[in-house]
């Protein structure tokens, strides 16, 4: 940039520090920058001229998108449409790249949704349906509301069937498993912030789910955005749906078992275990997650059943050598482990990447720094749990 080179680090930097300033500029002058629109973006630009020169549009064109969702936010008035379309054209005159506006159409069309313009939000927001998983539920939504303004249709003088609107609504959250867009894509943007948008993706997909009670994708995008979304009661529901309306779905069962382990329900896993092995009873999976369960718990009896039964089903040999390792150390017994490492030197070698890792850490092992210790263990295990995972084939999720 110009005759001075500055690392990608230290630019970015520079503009969160820039950003910084401009917002708290824009909370203060809110009134007059909505007034004069063209001035304030031209302010912008000539700041970031001035401070970071031959500053590349990879830089710019964000920089003026959090500008103009900034004074948006501040602005009295955010809900009027015309307004926020002015403020959007002046945006992008202002950027230097390929001028995409998806993203300022799509925040138009939400707020259309929540100043109660739905039919306009269906068509401003149409196009962009493959673009993030929020978009179809948020057009489903409004054909939703729109349902309700029509007259029931009675079928044989008796039951309602639904109207135009109220399939319209269901067939767009059928387009939503047609089209399995993206989740989260515009997470860095004021769209995923708003928490009314946020209810009305919840609301349709809930809605999904019980007209579509056979279709498991409703239920498998709720959990993997309530994953994404740290929604801990909203996944713990769903996955309560899974698990009884899909019992023998591999995806659900291995998402409750990993719930169940972060929530550190011992009981709750080996339930998950149980049901996993009685629907694959071939799979080396579920032995793979008792012998795991049994090492985090310290269970010995457990742990060398599901051993036995990792043998019978002719498990690498690699994998219960490095198992074995983590169970002596879980449980503290350092002369048991530099046994195992000496049998994992042999299966292995000597020079492998892995065991060199694993001798790393052992070192820890060895510190009157307990907090030290505790966390090389949980390395170690981490380390060699993924190690076994991808060995037998099984999903990280």
């Amino acid at each position: 940039m110009g005759n001075e080179w500055l690392p990608e680090a230290v630019v970015r930097l520079r503009l969160e520090r820039r950003k910084k300033e401009f917002i708290d500029y824009i909370g203060v002058n809110s009134e007059k920058i909505d007034a004069n629109i063209p001035v304030f973006f031209g302010q912008v630009i000539s700041s970031l001229e001035k401070t970071l020169p031959g500053l590349g549009d990879e830089f710019i064109d964000p920089f003026i998108d959090a500008m103009a969702f900034a004074v948006l936010a501040a602005s009295k008035r955010s809900d009027d449409i015309p307004f926020i379309q002015k403020l959007f054209d002046h945006a992008m005159r202002s950027k230097r790249g390929n001028r995409s506006r998806a993203v300022y159409d799509i925040l138009i069309g939400m707020k259309m949704i929540t100043t109660g313009k739905y039919a306009e939000a269906v068509q401003q927001l149409k196009k962009y349906q493959a673009l993030d998983v929020m978009i179809c539920p948020a057009i489903a939504y409004c054909y939703f509301v729109l349902s309700t303004q029509q007259t029931p249709i009675e079928k044989n003088g008796r039951s309602q069937r639904p109207n135009n609107m109220s399939l319209a609504a269901r067939e767009q959250m059928i387009e939503l498993v047609r089209l399995n867009p993206p989740i989260n894509r515009l997470q860095d943007f004021e769209i995923t912030e708003d928490p009314q948008i946020d209810k009305i993706f919840w609301f349709m997909i809930k809605q999904a789910i019980d007209w579509f009670p056979s279709e498991r994708e409703f239920v498998r995008i709720g959990i993997e955005k309530a994953s994404y979304d740290g929604k801990r009661d909203v996944k713990e529901e769903l996955l309560n749906i899974a698990i009884e309306r899909f019992y023998n779905d591999k995806f659900f069962l291995r998402e409750f078992y990993k719930f169940k382990l972060e929530n550190r329900d011992a009981g709750g896993v080996a339930g998950v275990i149980k049901q996993m092995t009685q629907q694959y009873p071939d799979d080396i999976e579920p032995i793979y997650y008792g012998m795991t369960l049994s090492i985090i718990t310290g269970r010995m009896d457990t742990y060398f059943r599901f051993r036995k039964l990792a043998f019978n089903k002719n498990i690498p040999a690699q994998a219960p050598l490095l198992l074995d390792y983590a169970f002596e150390v879980m449980r503290d017994r350092k002369i048991e482990a530099a046994a195992c490492m000496v049998e994992i030197e042999k299966q292995f070698g000597p020079q492998h990447y892995f065991v060199t890792l694993l001798e790393y850490v052992a070192h820890d092992f060895q510190s009157e720094d307990l907090k030290k210790v505790k966390r090389a263990k949980k390395a170690s295990f981490d380390a060699i749990n993924q190690y076994c995972m991808k060995l037998l084939k099984i999903e990280a999720g």
